[in-house]
Formats: structure tokens, C-alpha cells, sequence
């Protein structure tokens, strides 16, 4: 009995070890920040000329009481709504500016109390309570300016709302007064925060989105304060999962609020935010959700193709308070209103030239649409192929070379596989694609101009770019720029393979095979070429971003020349989605399921020795071969401390890898896999030779801790 409690003892001596040296490398490897710096200093835009409108000079008080020190003492509402009119929007970034004073300052208004809110054309731009920085400023005048797009400008008729905020049950209003209400117009300055996104960049924070190599394209809000993404969880009532909405917060990566779908399909991944709403679909519904709660859902049912019952949406788009979007496999265009969820009009891709000799099934794949200036575009595609129907062979009249149709069962239809042909005696099944562009009047649907293109191997995920009155298709081997309004040729240029990501600063910027390409977006000649660069991409302040896949998964090249001027960006996950930029930063999410948020800074050490955690087992298994050493040349019963360090090595490697799937779920299938699986032999062996070693000293006599 003394013998056993020695050698436990002497076992657990040897495990504390060994967890001791795992702590202490998990420390240093996660040593790095999550929050923003203190410092914190945003870009600044230097217009060099500036188109200014004064909307309103008078002195106004919103909310609900009376104050003496405000113009006027009297509130004279909660809301108010300025109607301007825009002739020209010639620019690409507008600030709107007023001055303020009493407004309730951030660091008191709590979680969503007494913020006073600003949109423009129903689009939440900001509240006015960021700028109010400290409780003793809340009497004193201060000037605000709040940046936005101009794609939330409309030539014609605009609108500017400011809210006053509420408590929790709105029973208590925060009073204000604003005035001088301008709104300005900056050609100059396309791009805000840019030199908050110029390299080096640092990674801020990461945060868990949930799945299996999950790589959704990160959606911001229109303010930046939040980022949105999808999820699902494992439900035993529901098939597909539980399905969720989230909103984290851009600040620090945390969770800000969560909503179920009540869907029983997953949710694909493309998300779109507008009109102050998030827009997610999956099989069965278009959803449309506030901040507090869904607000409509579109049920997709009676959409459905023929041969396909669960259409696919393809990730909306909205414009002018309406969502566009297209059921790929089924063949139509839908415009549904933004506010309201209600039908406008829907468009069904023409049959074109039907085949009537033979019986076919029809297939569909399109684009994503693109709308601007009352026109929505897209390129559709229709695949005639025909049907090889079953015949009923008697027995033992088998003919080897017959065609064999089988079938699967999906949502209680039977839906025919088609059969591969090897045997050279049967006729493959007749296919016939046709391919054509569209360009649809977006108040009702009409047809606006077509034509018709060779066939594309695939249309999915892809999208039309519309820039100044051209639109630009990337096709199997070629860019084309096309008139808007009419659909006229402009040029066209041979590139393989071809995804446009962008179109900006007077190129269009795209992935070429393995490459990156720039051409000149009015004569379609090539800028520059980047061999052996490709990945999505996006353009930000005269800086190309491509998420890349390898060890350090962003590159960034110069817009004008195509050079190369920064590498890095390393996440947990091989695969990356394409970067986006907004309000100063850059967000992409991994294969690892994280989502990534960098800013302009050197990496730091800290970085590099976050990145070593995936090679934690490595370094666990050195320090523990550090560990064997020493025993093995303090020991005397060499089988009994080999033993125990083994037990020791299983239960170190265990929760190192535990630790290290925590943070790269990917590496279940390399590295987390092979540890596993050498865990059993490992603890078989550990047992075996320390019974071996026990039996030896029992055999000896030996104490235990006999030294040599």
C-alpha cells in the first residue's frame, strides 16, 4: 500500500508539472489586448472644396418639457423632419452639421436611453449623444458633424429626421436645442478614417461567430457602432438548428443582442443592412429585423420553381426603400418594400426559345442584381436539359448500356438524379443554355433593354457594378462596360476568368484567375497586373485589401501601380472573406469561424505569439521532453518515471488541444485530430510501464525516490 501511494503521488507530482508548464505557456501565447486603445484619434477629412447647404438656421427645442436656457423655452416636439431638395449629388461623402446644446451625453444615457437620433431619407446615420463627451459639456453649445454616403442622397427629394430619445418606458424625453442645420456635399473626400486602415494594421479584437468554417462577409451598420452575422445552434426541436441573428459590438467584439428567425431552414449566409433593418432568407422566408425584434418576414413559397420546391434567395440588395432580389433557381426578380414587407412586383425570367421536340427540364442561375439611378440590372441564365425518363424492363431483358434514372426524395417529392453516361452506344441528354443581360425599370419591373451573351459556367455570387452611368459584367474570359440607360457596348477586355469586386477611382479592380487585375474603367485597358495574388478584395482610400489564404491573410497593393506594400493581417483560419472597411476599420471573418477587426498599428510581438497557439501542442510536447529529461537522469527506476510522464503527456496534450481548437476549430481535422488520436497509445503505454516500474520496485525494494 505504501509502495502505490508513493508511486500516485509521484504521478500527480509529475502531472502538476506538466499542467504547470501548460499554463504557463497558454499565458505568454494570449497575451494580447481585445479593447480599442484609450488613444484613439479617428482620420480627418481635408475637402479642398465643398458644396454647402443651409438647411435651417433656426433655433429649435426638441422633447418634452420646458427650458428656461434653450431657444425655444417650449419643446416643440420629439421629432423633427427638415425636406430639402437635390438638384446634383457630386460626391461621394456628405456631412451633415448643426449645433447642439443640452443634448444627454453618452456616458449617461445608459444602453439605448435618451439617444437622439439622426437619418437621413430614413436611413439611421447617428446619434447626436456621441459627441457629447462628458456630463459638464451638457449645457455648453457644441458642433456636430456626422458623416455619410451620398448614396443615401437622392437627386430630388430628401428628408433629414432628429429624434429626441427616451427612457425605458418613454414616459421622460430628452430636451435639446440644435440650430444652424447644414448639409455638405465633399467631392474630395471619398473615403473616411482612411488613414485609420493604411498599413501596418494590428488586429484590435476577434470574436466567435459560431460553425464550421464559417467565412461570412462581415455587414456594418450604417453608423459602424455595429457589426451583424448569422448563426445557428444546435435545437432538438428544430432540424436545421436553432437559427440567430446577432449584432456585436465594433467597439470590443462582444455580443450587443441576439434574434431567433423561428425559421426551420439555415439561414444563408449573406446578410444586408438598410433602411435601418437587417435583412437575412433562407428556403422559406425573406426576414426583416429591427434592434428590438423581427419586424416582417415574406414567405418565398409561392415562388417556387417547378423542379426545384425550396427557392434560393441570392443576397438582396436594397435602394429607394426597396429590396431587390432574385430566386436564382427558380427563375424570377422580386421587389419587396423595405418598410413593409409587401409585394411591388415581381419578373419572370422569359423561356427563350423553348425547345418542343423533346420533354426538358428547365434550370435557372443568375447574378446579383445591381440598382442605381431607377434601374436594377442582372444576367440571368436558363439551362434546357433533357429528361431521361425511366422504362420498365422485363426481367432478365436487362440491356447493360441502358441509361438507369434514380431518385431522391426531397421534401416528399421524388426529384430524378441525372445519369452520367460512360458506355459510348448511349446518347448523352441534349443540353441547350442561354444566357442574357437585363436591365428592369425598378418602380415596376418593366424591361428596360436586353441582350444576349455566350453561356457562363457559373453566375452565383457574382454581381454588376453600375459607376457613373456604366455598368461592368465580369463574364467566363472577359469584362464588358455597358451604357446604363441603354445597354450599348463600351468596350470589352479578355480577362480569365474574371470576379469584379470593385469599381472605384476610375478602375475596375478584379481577381483574374490567380491574379489581380486593374483596367481603365472608360477604355477597358489593362493598369497593372498582380501575378499569383488572388482572393476577394476590396478598394478603400486608394489602397487595394485582398484577403488571402496562408498563414498571414491580408495584402494590401497600391490602386494606381499594383504594388505590393504590406502583408500580413494573420487570423486562426486559412480561408478569409473579403475584407470590409467602415468607420476606420477593417473587418473580415476566417475559416477558423472568428470574426477579425484591424486598425492602422504594428502588429507587436503581441500578435505574433497570439498567432503560436495553434502550435501549442508542439510547445507543450517540447517542454514536457524538457521535463523527461531531468527525471530521467534523476531517477533511478527509469520505467516507473517514463510512466508517469506519459499520463503526464496525455493530460497536458488533452488540454492544450483543448485550448487550441478553442481558438482555431479548424485544426480538428489536422493537428487536434492527431492528438487525439495518439492519446489512447500514449495512456496505454503510460499505464503499462508504470505498472513495469512498479513491479521493478517491488522487485528491488527500491524507495522511490531513490536518486542515482
Amino acid at each position: 500500500m505504501g509502495l502505490a501511494n508513493e508511486t500516485l503521488r509521484f504521478t500527480a507530482q509529475t502531472m502538476s508539472s506538466g499542467v504547470l508548464i501548460l499554463l504557463i505557456l497558454f499565458t505568454v501565447f494570449t497575451m494580447t489586448g481585445s479593447a480599442l486603445p484609450d488613444n484613439e484619434v479617428p482620420g480627418q477629412l481635408n475637402p479642398e472644396s465643398t458644396a454647402v447647404y443651409v438647411l435651417d438656421a433656426d433655433h429649435h427645442h426638441l422633447g418634452d418639457g420646458v427650458k428656461p436656457e434653450l431657444m425655444p423655452h417650449d419643446a416643440e416636439g420629439t421629432v423633427y423632419t427638415k425636406t430639402f431638395v437635390l438638384n446634383r449629388i457630386d460626391g461621394d461623402t456628405a456631412s451633415i452639421t448643426l449645433t447642439t446644446r443640452s443634448v444627454v451625453p453618452t456616458d449617461s444615457a445608459g444602453i439605448g436611453l435618451f439617444y437622439d437620433q439622426v437619418y437621413v431619407n430614413g436611413n439611421k446615420v447617428g446619434k447626436l449623444n456621441d459627441y457629447i463627451l462628458a456630463k459638464e459639456q451638457d449645457n455648453l453649445t457644441r458642433s456636430v458633424t456626422i458623416y455619410l454616403s451620398t448614396k443615401l442622397l437622392y437627386s430630388g427629394e430628401n428628408n433629414i429626421t432628429i429624434s429626441s430619445g427616451c427612457n425605458a418606458d418613454c414616459s421622460d424625453y430628452d430636451d435639446f436645442e440644435f440650430y444652424d442645420l447644414r448639409l455638405e456635399i465633399i467631392p474630395g473626400s471619398k473615403y473616411l478614417y482612411s488613414e485609420n486602415v493604411r498599413p501596418p494594421l494590428k488586429n484590435i479584437w476577434s470574436s466567435s461567430i459560431g460553425g464550421y468554417r464559417n467565412t461570412p462577409l462581415p455587414v456594418v451598420s450604417q453608423s459602424g457602432e455595429v457589426i451583424f452575422y448569422k448563426s445557428s445552434q444546435v435545437d432538438p426541436d428544430t432540424p436545421g438548428g436553432k437559427q440567430t441573428i446577432n449584432a456585436i459590438d465594433a467597439r470590443n467584439g462582444e455580443l450587443v443582442w441576439s434574434h431567433e428567425t423561428g425559421g426551420s431552414w439555415e439561414l444563408h449566409d449573406h446578410l444586408v443592412y438598410a433602411e435601418g433593418l437587417l435583412f437575412a432568407s433562407d428556403y422559406e422566408n425573406i426576414y426583416a429585423f429591427g434592434d428590438n425584434a423581427l419586424e416582417w418576414k415574406f414567405n418565398l413559397k409561392p415562388y417556387q420553381g417547378e423542379y426545384i420546391s425550396a427557392p434560393e434567395v441570392l443576397r438582396p440588395i436594397v435602394y429607394n426603400n426597396t429590396i431587390y432580389t432574385t430566386l436564382y433557381n427558380a427563375g424570377k426578380v422580386l421587389a419587396i418594400d423595405a418598410k413593409t414587407g409587401a409585394l411591388k412586383w415581381i419578373y419572370s425570367f422569359s423561356p427563350e426559345q423553348e425547345p418542343l421536340d423533346k420533354e426538358y427540364r428547365i434550370s435557372y442561375d443568375s447574378t446579383i442584381p445591381a440598382a442605381s439611378k431607377g434601374i436594377v440590372v442582372l444576367i440571368e441564365q436558363v439551362e434546357y436539359r433533357e429528361n431521361i425518363m425511366p422504362v420498365a424492363i422485363e426481367p432478365g431483358m436487362e440491356d447493360p448500356n441502358e441509361l438507369t434514372v434514380e431518385y431522391i426524395e426531397y421534401n416528399g417529392e421524388d426529384i430524378p438524379i441525372e445519369p452520367e453516361t460512360e458506355s459510348p452506344n448511349v446518347a448523352t441528354p441534349d443540353t441547350k443554355i442561354f444566357t442574357r443581360v437585363f436591365a428592369l425599370n425598378a418602380s415596376n419591373g418593366e424591361e428596360i433593354w436586353n441582350y444576349s451573351i455566350n453561356g457562363v459556367s457559373s453566375l452565383y455570387g457574382k454581381t454588376p457594378f453600375i459607376d457613373n452611368d456604366l455598368v461592368y459584367f465580369g463574364l467566363e474570359d472577359k469584362i464588358v462596360a455597358r451604357t446604363l440607360g441603354t445597354g450599348r457596348p463600351i468596350w470589352s477586355a479578355d480577362v480569365s476568368w474574371p470576379h469584379v469586386y470593385a469599381v472605384a477611382d476610375g478602375k475596375v479592380f478584379a481577381s483574374a484567375g490567380s491574379d489581380v487585375v486593374a483596367l481603365d474603367a472608360y477604355d477597358g485597358s489593362l493598369v497593372w497586373r498582380s501575378h499569383g495574388t488572388p482572393g476577394p478584395l476590396s478598394v478603400y482610400g486608394g489602397l487595394v485589401y485582398v484577403g488571402i489564404n496562408g498563414n498571414e491573410n491580408l495584402l494590401v497593393m497600391d490602386g494606381n501601380t499594383g504594388e505590393q506594400l504590406w502583408k500580413g493581417g494573420r487570423t486562426f483560419g486559412s480561408d478569409v472573406s473579403q475584407p470590409v472597411l467602415s468607420n476606420g476599420r477593417l473587418y473580415m471573418s476566417a475559416s477558423d469561424s472568428r470574426l477579425y477587426a484591424f486598425e492602422h498599428g504594428e502588429p507587436g510581438i503581441q500578435d505574433t505569439l497570439a498567432s503560436l497557439v495553434g502550435y501549442l501542442p508542439l510547445f507543450a510536447i517540447a517542454a514536457m521532453l524538457v521535463l523527461l529529461i531531468v527525471f530521467m537522469r534523476k531517477i533511478k527506476n527509469k520505467s516507473l518515471a517514463l510512466g508517469s510522464w506519459l499520463l503526464a503527456l496525455a493530460v497536458v496534450l488533452f488540454l492544450s488541444n483543448i485550448i487550441m481548437l478553442e481558438y482555431i476549430p479548424e485544426a480538428g481535422w489536422g493537428m487536434g485530430l492527431l492528438v487525439f488520436m495518439s492519446l489512447p497509445v500514449i495512456i496505454v503505454a503510460g499505464i503499462l510501464l508504470l505498472a513495469f516500474g512498479m513491479w521493478q520496485k517491488r522487485k528491488m525494494n527500491l524507495p522511490i525516490d531513490k536518486i542515482s
